[in-house]
């Protein structure tokens, strides 16, 4: 394990303690598991919209809101219509429109200014980078160079929240508060910084309803998160200047690795 993976443990452990315990194991096994699915349906909303991928999204967002009440149930209510209702060509040029070389809506964390205290886009990666390796996960090997695209980072909650559901089902409750903490450090430092001006960037460049209902459950999702969980991240806003070159196109999910005993 290298320094900056154990330094996020440590990390991790300081703020894993700070969460009042559920009520129960069983509130917090489905708990987990429902925060590990809307992660991972989001962070499929923001990679190639294939037709398999688009039906998927849609059965997961309309599974999903019988969990959820008030704003989070009508916007995932949403997303799964417009899931279900897109047609795979057209969601397909509008990814490209979006997130394609003229890079409209930058989907990588390190386009992004003001994400103090990384001062430049290596240490941002790096850092990112040392959350993925403490936990065991990151981007499959065709994409290694996509640790800061939204679709990572939004599959790298998820798969802690699933090590989380994992702990909490075996009585692990120091590996449980591990991982929650991480879940809480990684909101305040990476993907609740930018996530939510990220979609804000979406919402306003196309008019297609999938990705502004996409965008606006994001933004939802991440709020909701935010509080839920205590973070306390130092929002950012669009990127000052977008930079082209890094904006190749990400496809590929998260690996994550089978939980540690």
């Amino acid at each position: 394990m290298t320094d900056a993976a154990g330094a996020h443990l440590s990390q991790a452990a300081r703020a894993g303690r700070g969460h009042a315990d559920p009520a129960t194991p069983e509130d917090a096994v489905a708990t987990a598991l429902g925060r590990a699915a809307v992660y991972r349906l989001l962070g499929g909303a923001f990679v190639s919209p294939t037709p398999a991928r688009l039906e998927e999204l849609a059965l997961a967002a309309a599974t999903a809101v019988t969990s959820f009440k008030g704003r989070l149930s009508d916007k995932l209510a949403r997303f799964a219509i417009a899931a279900s209702e897109a047609d795979p060509v057209a969601t397909a040029n509008e990814h490209v429109f979006l997130f394609g070389r003229q890079v409209r809506c930058s989907p990588y964390e390190s386009a992004y200014s003001g994400l103090s205290p990384f001062g430049d886009k290596t240490a941002r990666l790096a850092d990112v980078a040392g959350f993925y390796e403490a936990f065991g996960v990151g981007p499959a090997a065709a994409q290694p160079d996509m640790e800061d695209h939204v679709g990572a980072e939004l599959e790298f909650m998820s798969a802690l929240a699933l090590k989380e559901a994992w702990a909490l089902g075996e009585g692990r409750g120091e590996a449980a508060q591990i991982t929650r903490g991480a879940e809480v450090a990684f909101l305040g430092d990476h993907l609740g910084r930018w996530a939510e001006a990220f979609a804000a960037q979406v919402e306003a460049a196309t008019p297609l309803p999938f990705y502004t209902a996409a965008a606006s459950l994001l933004t939802a999702w991440i709020a909701a998160e935010v509080e839920a969980l205590g973070a306390a991240p130092s929002r950012v806003g669009a990127p000052d200047a977008l930079d082209a070159d890094a904006a190749e196109p990400f496809t590929c999910p998260m690996a994550p690795e089978e939980p540690q005993a």
